[in-house]
């Protein structure tokens, strides 16, 4: 009976000492990892910024064949959402913040829990992009706490799972990348088109700066569509659109306007300006592949239909962006080309 006294005893001494080093850890914790993937940073940041791809990299699905994932109507972007069960307990994730190619900031929750903090940060550099994936808490929970205290601390818990996750991630960004590079173009045809209205933001670049025009492309574009919005026009009333007034590969000037072709009637906004398409021949041709993927080769295409076919341009050149880049995969994101003719 003594040995059992004594031993009981011992036990408590453990326990009381164990739960008095659990108490003693920081309730606080701050951890990071980062990785240089070598793929464009959008890749990268679109694929993170897409809750549905965390399935495939996530470094709990590989542990835990119990997680079950529920989406909210948005995934992407401000406002995504999901939820999940598993035999560890539910939790939830948001974005509450992103700027595009840059950061994605997260609340992420666990039970009743107060949520912590993850953020992503990503960077354009000589070798790839630089992804961050950084995670922290003020006040961490006593269960959270005792979890970090048996494996040597929050940076021992969280770190290695954020090494995995990365490494997980760069093998998907890697094959989203070979994919991004891949596009077809489909025939070349000539047709008749009706009179059409565009309204858009007038701008000139050189030919030559592909950074500076890409840049003005994701300023105007969304904010184009945001107007549409606004003014009430729905999915189908207008597509996003480019028209292009010039284009010198001597002189390397470029003038275009970005914008909407609208399918319903809507005046332009403040800086915008109306161009009236007219009725007419026009030449053709669909791309399918990711934005500057392809581009050269599909109006390369359409100048060797005009030469075989003798035919000459007479007026504007236009593209149409049919599809959302977010809810397709990048060989399926679909320009339409045309050229007005003689």
């Amino acid at each position: 009976m003594k040995f059992l006294k004594y031993f009981f005893l011992l036990l408590l001494i453990v326990v009381v000492a164990g739960l008095g080093y659990v108490f003693f850890q920081p309730d606080s914790y701050d951890v990071s990892r980062s990785k240089v993937i070598q793929v464009p940073v959008s890749i990268a940041f679109n694929t993170v910024n897409e809750m549905k791809t965390w399935e495939d990299w996530g470094p709990w699905h590989d542990e835990d064949s119990t997680i079950v994932v529920t989406y909210g109507d948005i995934t992407s972007g401000v406002g995504a959402y999901n939820s999940w069960t598993s035999k560890d307990g539910p939790g939830n994730m948001k974005t509450v913040n992103t700027v595009a190619n840059e950061l994605i900031e997260q609340k992420m929750q666990f039970e009743d829990y107060e949520p912590s903090d993850v953020v992503w940060k990503f960077k354009e550099t000589e070798k790839g992009t630089e992804v961050t994936w950084q995670m922290k808490e003020d006040k961490a929970p006593f269960m959270f706490k005792m979890f970090a205290a048996l494996s040597g601390g929050w940076d021992g818990m969280l770190g290695p799972m954020q090494e995995k996750g990365l490494d997980n991630l760069e093998k998907i960004v890697l094959k989203e990348a070979e994919l991004a590079n891949n596009f077809k173009i489909g025939a070349v045809t000539i047709k008749e088109v009706e009179t059409k209205k565009f309204i858009g933001f007038y701008h000139k670049a050189s030919t030559d700066n592909h950074e500076e025009m890409t840049k003005i492309f994701m300023e105007d574009m969304p904010k184009a569509g945001i107007y549409a919005s606004n003014q009430g026009l729905k999915e189908g009333e207008y597509t996003p659109a480019a028209v292009y007034t010039k284009w010198d590969e001597e002189t390397k000037e470029a003038e275009f306007y970005i914008g909407l072709l609208l399918h319903k009637n809507l005046k332009p906004a403040d800086g915008m300006k109306e161009i009236a398409i007219s009725k007419g021949k026009v030449v053709t041709v669909s791309k399918f592949g990711n934005y500057g993927i392809g581009d050269y080769e599909a109006h390369e295409k359409i100048a060797e239909y005009l030469q075989a076919n003798e035919l000459e341009m007479a007026g504007l050149v236009w593209e149409l962006y049919v599809n959302d880049p977010m809810t397709v995969k990048p060989q399926d994101i679909q320009t339409d080309i045309y050229y007005q003719v003689k």
